[in-house]
């Protein structure tokens, strides 16, 4: 089964063990604190400034979900569209890797911001997607350098000389 279909705020649990499964691959630990929390705001998001793409299991549960993020941005010179989209948590089950599920749910994804009228969209990938995000036409940017801090969270070490 690979028909895909936009995510209602049912499909959240299933979201969010998805998207756990995509973390602990990057050797981020999930908390059950964490999965409550990310249910109840994607629960609440999906279909406003939250849209998500699945495919459903023949098993039940779900085979393979994406998240974009629809946010307003200023105005950049020589931009038409005043928000951008941010994916996210695309992850496909283990089950079911291999079958081209992300790219689907990807080409859904992309669907949806093109026909909202986004211009930007970006998202972070780890080394197994990149190759699927460069050939749906997404590249890393040259034009300046990508930079974050965590602030009030003296249990996240700074990565000394990291970026620098």
């Amino acid at each position: 089964m690979s028909d895909v279909r936009e995510a209602t705020p049912a499909d959240a649990a299933e979201i969010v063990h998805l998207g756990a499964l995509m973390y602990k691959a990057v050797g981020a630990k999930p908390t059950p604190m964490w999965a409550v929390d990310a249910t109840r705001l994607v629960r609440d998001r999906l279909g406003k400034d939250l849209i998500g793409m699945v495919i459903d299991a023949p098993e039940g549960g779900l085979a393979c979900c994406g998240l974009v993020n629809i946010a307003p941005r200023l105005p950049k010179p020589g931009a038409h569209a005043h928000h951008m989209g941010y994916i996210q948590w695309v992850s496909t089950a283990p089950q079911h890797q291999r079958k081209g599920y992300a790219r689907i749910v990807m080409e859904a994804l992309l669907a949806e911001t093109d026909a909202r009228g986004i211009e930007v969209v970006e998202l972070h990938a780890t080394p197994m997607g990149k190759p699927l995000y460069e050939d749906l036409e997404f590249w890393v940017k040259s034009d300046n350098v990508a930079m974050m801090t965590v602030r009030g969270r003296p249990d996240v070490p700074h990565p000394e000389g990291e970026g620098l």
